[in-house]
């Protein structure tokens, strides 16, 4: 009887042991022999490389375990033999790995790669129930996002690409803008939506995490607070818990409709001043981050010297923030540009007390904020700034 008991313990053991397992069966079709294959895990603001191994007669293999489902990117290196490896050469394949039988089917030639291509796709994967879970919420979604990435590749044509050679669509800038906004928003009720139904799915966790890892939170503080209750309600006492409320918690700082904080800079004479001392009291006002090396910024520049023109009379004020840490390059660029509207300078740079406290990933940042010194929208630039000074102002 001792004997029975023990083997049956080690079957279940055993198939408790199989079931814990993943495997992904690759099969890549066109010239893909002897590419080396990585598996990255998404650790919320990285990827970490977790395996690799090389295509053999167009099949490759992995085999492990996740305590449970996670973002995975599947990377494929083509880099050309003398050269060295570069994500300019690599496919790139995202989805949710889970401890299950997965097949990853695709063709070489056609596949996905790390940074955006036209006309390329993604690879077939099944065998994952929360990717099916997940590609199910992208297709219930799929017109708006067709919406918005029309209306995003007709603003390039029409505003952005022209506005690089001095040219201001303004018209047609503020039109697509206008049409862009509504689309946008319908996307974002679809996931608070899908968030708020399904607070115990990772899909759904993940969607919400992911509004706190970009540079621009475009969230109320209470809409902050409803998802922290959420995800409490999914996964309270898990470390996916606790990282979420790492990753929320300080953007309450920078919600919409909270007052701007405040900091004290350099100005153009070398005095240290206040930002609260520049900021109008009755106005709108825009705190915009530049820096003279940056190319973005250098071509928004010509764009605000004409905002600066039309609407300074009437109350609006710039403020530009350069994080320039050689004087001699912020001055030489704000003579360059005829920056003629307020200037201050942090001169340490993207580890300067103001860039962290905004979480200022990167440059040009443009926050707009209201006449009670809040903070009403981000990412200020081309025809949004035009169309929400068109709202406030009537011209």
């Amino acid at each position: 009887m001792k004997n029975i008991i023990t083997g049956a313990l080690l079957l279940l053991s055993t198939f408790g042991f199989a079931q814990e397992k993943y495997t992904i069966d690759g099969t890549v079709r066109g010239k893909a022999n002897g590419n080396k294959v990585y598996l990255y895990k998404n650790n919320y603001d990285q990827d970490v490389l977790m395996d690799s191994t090389v295509i053999k007669n167009g099949k490759f293999q992995f085999k492990g375990s996740v305590p449970s489902p996670m973002y995975y990117r599947l990377v494929i290196d083509r880099t050309p033999k003398g050269e060295s490896s570069s994500q300019k050469y690599w496919t790139s394949s995202s989805f949710y790995l889970e401890n299950s039988p997965i097949t990853f089917d695709s063709n070489i030639d056609s596949l996905t790669t790390y940074y955006y291509k036209p006309n390329k796709q993604a690879a077939v994967i099944k065998g994952s129930k929360t990717e099916d879970e997940s590609t199910a919420f992208k297709e219930s979604i799929k017109d708006l996002r067709k919406q918005a990435s029309n209306l995003d590749k007709e603003y390039s044509e029409k505003y952005h690409m022209p506005s690089m050679d001095g040219v201001y669509n303004t018209e047609e800038g503020i039109r697509i803008m206008k049409a862009l906004m509504p689309v946008e928003k319908a996307i974002k009720a679809k996931q608070m939506d899908y968030i708020r139904n399904n607070p115990q799915s990772i899909v759904a966790y993940d969607m919400a995490k992911i509004n706190f890892l970009g540079m621009f939170n475009e969230l109320t503080e209470q809409e902050i607070n409803d998802l922290q209750a959420i995800v409490k309600k999914g996964w309270d006492g898990t470390e996916r818990y606790t990282k979420f409320m790492e990753l929320s918690e300080p953007a309450k700082k920078t919600a919409l409709f909270t007052k701007y904080q405040d900091f004290t800079l350099v100005d153009t004479l070398g005095n240290k001043v206040a930002i609260s001392s520049l900021v109008p009291k009755d106005g709108y006002c825009m705190l915009e981050f530049w820096a003279s090396w940056c190319g973005p910024c250098r071509g928004e520049i010509p764009h605000l010297v004409k905002i600066n023109e039309k609407y300074k009379d009437a109350g609006f004020k710039i403020i530009s923030i350069s994080i320039d840490e050689k004087d001699a390059h912020w001055r030489k660029a704000m003579k360059e540009e005829n920056m003629t509207w307020d200037q201050l300078n942090d001169p340490n740079g993207f580890e300067g007390e103001i860039a962290k406290a905004y979480n200022i990933l990167g440059i040009p940042f443009a926050i707009l904020l209201d006449s009670d010194g809040r903070i009403v929208d981000f990412n200020m630039r081309g025809a949004k700034l035009d169309a929400a000074l068109l709202d406030i102002y009537g011209y």
